[in-house]
Parts: structure tokens; sequence; C-alpha cells
């Protein structure tokens, strides 16, 4: 896996796992946050989903294999397209909540990253299958 996929699923894996803790302790304090209001069984059900993802992220980091992880990249790129483009419905809804416009913008560039990290991968994976022909 090149470095920036391997540096990108550092960051989500910290960053989920640190999210998984608040959502799923810290409730209410997370939902204050939140353009969408204080709602603890919501917060704590994104923190269970968290906890599912993560064994998937860490998975495809300890053992390497391309289809799986074009599928994991895959499926990122399209949830981080769907939070973003959320986040920033909630802002065209609401100018004042600027945290809503911040997490779209940080939403599309981990896409943009994705991408990124994705192209690098295929081509790298193309090199390798020419050598071995």
């Amino acid at each position: 896996m090149n470095k920036l996929l391997r540096i990108m699923f550092i960051v989500l894996i910290v960053a989920m796992t640190g999210a998984a803790i608040m959502q799923l302790f810290f409730p209410k304090m997370m939902g204050s946050k939140s353009e969408y209001g204080i709602a603890p069984g919501w917060q704590r059900e994104i923190g269970f989903w968290n906890l599912a993802i993560l064994p998937i992220l860490i998975g495809v980091n300890l053992k390497y294999d391309y289809y799986f992880l074009r599928i994991v990249v895959i499926s990122l790129i399209v949830g981080g397209l769907g939070f973003g483009t959320n986040h920033f419905l909630g802002f065209i809804e609401d100018g004042i909540k600027t945290i809503s416009l911040i997490g779209a913008v940080e939403n599309y560039l981990l896409v943009l990253f994705w991408i990124i990290g994705l192209k690098i991968e295929s081509s790298k994976n193309r090199l390798d299958k020419k050598a071995f022909q």
C-alpha cells in the first residue's frame, strides 16, 4: 500500500476511535456540538458504527490485498461524498452553522486524498502485473 493511503488509514482509524469513545461515553456533549441537537441514542449509534468499521480499516492495513483495498477505499469515497454533501446541505439551510461548512470541506478533502491514493495504488498494481508477465 502506498504511503498516502497508509497515512490516510492511520488518521482515519485514530479519528474514528476517538469519535467512538466520545459518542459512546459522552453522547450529550457530542450532540450539543452537532447541528442536529442532542440525541444521545443517535450519538451512541454512530459510535457503534465507528467501532464496527474499525476492524475493516485495521484489517486492510495489516494484510495487503489490492482487490479488498480498492473496495474499502471506494466505500470511503462514497461515504465521504455523502457525509460532505449532508454537511453542505446543513450549511445551506442555515448559513450560521459554519461547523457544517467545515465538515463538508473536511469530507471533500478526504475524498480527494482517497481518490489520489487509489490512483497511485492502481498505477502501482498495473506496473506490478506487467512485471510478472
